[in-house]
């Protein structure tokens, strides 16, 4: 930074003067960055109201275009204690007769109390398993078996039958401690991924194994024949010196005199998921069209229309405030922060007003909005009590915006659905929609359906990709990116200007301040001069 002394010859502010005299060039600075900020504010108002569309394009408009979204069912039991049902939409309407006759459990062995060496006697994770009772008691062990416990998963054989049960051996030696066997034991599996969830009790001096799934498949045996006899007998597990197994089994349930069953305690059965939680007979399972559930998903739809089309209008409608700039240092410095955070908010609000993009969006789906379609529906005509073709719109369902009087212009647009009771303002009336979903819910799903693929279709047009905007973008991004660079190039310039100015003017401060230098010197010598003659 350059040093500038000034003012030393002739006594003048020229700080002051030369800011006085560049002071357009500095506004011109100070408006381009306001510009500028501006510009940036706004850039990041689009992409938060983009992103509100997109994604009620993406989730909501998207899901309501299909079938699937529209067949919701739900299942009532007779006995939630004992049984809990989730229910797909390609699940019948039916009450069906249901009976728990066995949970699914895992196989268990319960090893018997083991006994230390040791003079307390008592075994503890630390505790090597050639220190336990038994260990070394059945005299040599052939090498081919040595220091090996051999497993067999799933279900036992009946008698005489081949055994193709899968075989994984782990390795365990007699100087490893409890806590080794244990870590050994849980990293066994097999093939088909059975496992064993292992611990040793230290209080209890048991060892406890588990199968890590239920179920008659995923059962497990200690192969005796093919494991080292004092391995089994140092961790308790040998049935016949006391280990407690309990194989595993499968659930099973009875449903409408049919048996089925199942690894773990759920069964997936024609569109029903039951989940069998304690053995019960004589349930009823009552399935049904669940009108909530689609009266609810219109519900939302709605909602989130009201408040995107909401939020475009009061984007649109507020005050541009276009003699607003963004304040400078010295404006803050004299301004409240309540009067600061005030002139913000009028800048903020105004930044898309009367934008044209969102003009045309909100357009377009108030339009969709108040489409009618010649689908033959019939009613009641209140005059002549005659039945009557009429066209099938919102009013359909008793679905409506308020009238010109009835609402402020900012919720004209917003659609109630009459007899709704989260409704302040309808929801004393007649509940049309409900009804309607209960008596014809294929004209609502259609309906739906048609509305939601025209406004995601046109969302879609909207949203293309163009020279000037992106993907998946309403505003022109891409142009805006543009003129990011281009508010960069022009205050670099006007800086530059600026500079330029200010410099010229220090030099020609300089120059005068060099000459009154030189005209004093020039003085004062002569008045030396004069004083001595």
């Amino acid at each position: 930074m350059t040093m500038r002394i000034t003012g030393l010859a002739s006594g003048l502010d020229t700080e002051s003067i030369i800011t006085e005299l560049t002071k357009v060039e500095s506004k011109k600075v100070d408006k381009i960055k306001s510009d500028q900020k501006k510009h940036d504010m706004k850039l990041d108002k689009w992409k938060e109201l983009n992103k509100k569309v997109v994604d009620f394009y993406n989730k909501t408009l998207s899901n309501m275009r299909f079938d699937s979204n529209y067949i919701k069912k739900t299942t009532e039991t007779s006995n939630d204690d004992a049984v809990s049902v989730t229910t797909s939409g390609t699940a019948m309407n039916s009450v069906q007769k249901l009976s728990v006759d066995k949970l699914a459990s895992s196989a268990y062995m319960t090893g018997s109390k083991l006994a230390s060496k040791l003079a307390d006697g008592k075994v503890n994770q630390t505790t090597t398993l050639d220190n336990i009772v038994g260990y070394g008691a059945g005299g040599t062990v052939a090498d081919e078996v040595k220091n090996k416990l051999t497993i067999k998963f799933g279900p036992k054989p009946a008698e005489g039958a081949e055994d193709t049960r899968e075989a994984v051996t782990v390795e365990i030696k007699g100087t490893e401690t409890i806590a080794d066997a244990i870590a050994r034991l849980k990293d066994v599996r097999s093939k088909d991924g059975y496992g064993i969830s292992a611990s040793f009790d230290a209080v209890q001096g048991r060892t406890y194994m588990a199968a890590t799934t239920s179920g008659a498949d995923a059962g497990f045996e200690i192969d005796l024949e093919a494991s080292d006899k004092n391995v089994v007998a140092a961790l308790g597990i040998n049935t016949s010196d006391g280990a407690i197994y309990n194989a595993g089994e499968d659930a099973k349930i009875t449903l409408n005199g049919v048996e089925y069953t199942s690894s773990s305690n759920t069964f997936d059965i024609n569109g029903l998921s039951i989940t069998a939680k304690q053995t019960a007979s004589d349930i009823s399972l009552t399935t049904k069209t669940d009108t909530s559930g689609i009266y609810d998903m219109v519900k939302g739809f709605l909602k989130e229309y009201n408040d995107l089309v909401g939020e475009m209008f009061t984007l649109y409608n507020a005050d541009a405030a276009k003699e607003y700039d963004i304040l400078t240092k010295e404006e803050k410095d004299s301004m409240t922060e309540d009067e600061i955070e005030e002139w913000n908010k009028k800048i903020e609000d105004g930044l898309l007003s009367k934008d044209q993009t969102i003009f045309r969006v909100m357009n377009e789906m108030k339009n969709i909005m108040m489409h009618s379609y010649d689908w033959g529906e019939k009613d009641i005509n209140k005059e002549t009590g005659e039945e009557v073709e009429v066209k099938t719109s919102f009013w359909s369902f008793h679905i409506a915006t308020p009238g010109y009087f009835a609402a402020e212009e900012a919720d004209r647009m917003k659609w109630h659905i009459y007899g709704d009771e989260d409704d302040d303002k309808y929801s004393s009336e007649e509940d049309k929609l409900k009804a309607k979903i209960e008596k014809d819910p294929e004209l609502v799903s259609k309906f739906f359906k048609t509305i939601s693929s025209e406004m995601y279709s046109k969302l879609g047009d909207l949203m293309k990709s163009t020279e000037f905007s992106s993907a998946y973008t309403l505003y022109e991004d891409k142009q805006m990116k543009k003129q990011v660079d281009n508010y960069k190039k022009q205050l670099k310039e006007a800086q530059d200007k600026l500079g330029q100015t200010e410099d010229k003017y220090y030099d020609k401060f300089a120059q005068m301040e060099k000459a009154m230098t030189k005209l004093n010197e020039q003085t004062n010598s002569l008045s030396g001069m004069l004083g001595t003659g």
